[in-house]
């Protein structure tokens, strides 16, 4: 009965929910399984370091970090610390506020990144290749304002 209505088109929003967030967990499963199998890093590795790159100065506090990942505190700190164990990141108290913790890339983790990047445009490309241009930059513009208007809705 339920597919019917959703194939039926009867709702449109759990099909275009159901499509997004399938399209979504396996562009994610083969991104993650690459990214293991050719760099040290695992998807969310990666996205902790591209989100520190992108910091001013790539120095971000901790409390930053989580925000722009869109995670716990708990689950930033996890990460951070498997980075320093993989030599990746460094993390240091603020002299001002001991409370307060700031993360930087090390030499070998811009290594790691910069290389990490490099092939991971290649695989985003071949996932998203069979979608025209045009549809691409439609889906942005779509994207873009289902963004903004998410972020007036409270969790």
């Amino acid at each position: 009965m339920m597919k019917e209505n959703i194939e039926s088109g009867e709702q449109k929003q759990l099909k275009l929910w159901v499509r997004m967030l399938a399209s979504s967990t396996r562009v994610t499963q083969v991104l993650n399984k690459r990214m293991k199998k050719h760099t040290p890093l695992t998807l969310a590795k990666f996205d902790v370091l591209v989100a520190i790159d992108r910091a001013p100065g790539g120095v971000i506090t901790m409390s930053e970090l989580s925000r722009m990942l869109l995670v716990s505190n708990a689950n930033t700190t996890g990460m951070v610390s498997r980075l320093m164990k993989d030599g990746l990141v460094e993390k240091w108290a603020l002299p001002t506020d001991r409370r307060v913790y700031s993360v930087a890339m090390t030499s070998e983790g811009r290594k790691t990144l910069k290389h990490a990047i490099s092939i991971h445009k290649g695989w985003v490309d071949e996932l998203l290749g069979t979608i025209e241009d045009d549809k691409i930059d439609g889906l942005i513009d779509v994207f873009t304002g289902f963004k903004k208007d998410l972020a007036g809705i409270e969790a």
